[in-house]
């Protein structure tokens, strides 16, 4: 399992059929981000072995025989949230809520992921630890992977100098990711049913509240990277910036005191953390959004307990994600589902600043519905 391999960091792993981006296979020179910022370029590689160990983390505690109590305790509270006219994804969410139904498994396996934030990996490691993970098909690791390759190649065209024309640069590589048609999500709002009405929705985010939540944090720490790159007016406002990011990411995900009311408790979106690269990369801005998305969905497939065909269930959602022209939705209500939740919820600014939700009062307390009028088409 990815677990054991993850401790002993076994010098080969073959994953037969796995199909990886060839440029992440042919990547042997030190990237701008790696020579400039070490640190942050080491904590982008722990975010992807911390997503393929918490996608590990949730399947094990299914197979487990003590998790028959949380087993039901979760669905329950999944038949709550489905019933409930105000469920959605995105919604207000409380920092008090992080203990699950699986609490003691979460519990268990937290300590080793925040020190697993503290370790250096390379990428040839970081290679070897995805294709070692059975929880999810090798598609979806190749699809999450190339999905990485763009949001790196995203951070070199504006960490260089030499590239003038910043907007000609990322189009051409956003067309270089959806030259690949099988393992590229769709470059345009994807609607929110797939991630709030799929059979296993709110699965992941009730069940394992820490674990989605520190997901999360990496997420919320890309998209923060992102857009202090592009929105740095020097190289001294790059360097304090990247560093409050940092800085920023550490606290929520590995507070010192040991406290995880820090991690963002909905998912991080352009929009609300990278408002200024969504502006001028719409595409861009959505793919990564999609690829967000989808993380979600996977790990609701992995986190319920009555799905009987994981690998299938996980390759539809595929089929979904990449699909370029169905199950589409408009740019407004993709802005209203993504920002419902709050900009706090999601771990707030790239830069910070904000201690307590902007939102005065839930949906709930408003009695304001979450129920998309836009259908899939």
């Amino acid at each position: 399992m990815f677990r054991q391999t993850l401790q002993k960091i076994l010098p080969v792993v073959v994953c037969a059929g796995l199909v990886l981006p060839a440029s992440l296979q042919a990547q042997s020179s030190e990237s701008i981000l790696q020579s400039r910022f070490p640190e942050l370029a080491n904590y982008l590689n722990v975010a992807e072995v911390l997503q393929a160990a918490v996608f590990d983390e949730v399947a094990l505690t299914n197979q487990s025989p003590e998790a028959e109590i949380g087993k039901g305790l979760l669905i329950d509270a999944i038949v709550d949230l489905q019933e409930a006219q105000y469920s959605h994804y995105h919604t207000s969410a409380n920092h008090l809520a992080m203990l699950g139904p699986h609490r003691l498994f979460e519990s268990r396996a937290t300590p080793g992921l925040q020190a697993m934030v503290r370790t250096e990996y390379s990428q040839e490691e970081v290679q070897r630890l995805l294709e070692a993970n059975g929880s999810i098909p090798p598609k979806a690791i190749a699809v999450l992977t190339r999905g990485r390759e763009f949001a790196d190649t995203l951070l070199e065209i504006y960490l260089d100098n030499s590239i003038y024309d910043k907007h000609t640069a990322v189009d051409e590589a956003l067309t270089e990711y959806l030259s690949n048609d099988e393992l590229s999500v769709a470059a345009s709002p994807k609607s929110g049913d797939l991630l709030s009405e799929h059979p296993y929705a709110y699965a992941f985010r009730v069940g394992f509240p820490q674990l989605s939540g520190m997901t999360w944090a990496s997420q919320w720490m890309q998209l923060a990277m992102l857009e202090i790159t592009m929105t740095a007016a020097s190289d001294a406002a790059l360097e304090a910036g990247m560093q409050t990011v940092a800085d920023i990411y550490i606290d929520k995900i590995a507070r010192a005191h040991g406290s995880m009311i820090s991690l963002p408790t909905d998912i991080p979106t352009m929009p609300a953390i990278a408002p200024n690269l969504y502006s001028f990369h719409p595409g861009a801005a959505y793919v990564l959004d999609n690829i967000s998305a989808l993380k979600v969905v996977i790990g609701d497939v992995l986190a319920h307990p009555s799905v009987p065909d994981r690998g299938a269930a996980i390759e539809e959602s595929l089929e979904k994600f990449t699909d370029k022209e169905g199950y589409m939705d408009n740019e407004m209500s993709y802005l209203q589902f993504v920002l419902r939740g709050g900009i706090f919820n999601q771990g707030g600014p790239a830069l910070g600043g904000m201690e307590q939700s902007e939102r005065n009062r839930s949906r709930v307390a408003t009695e304001q519905g979450h129920v998309s009028n836009y259908p899939m088409q």
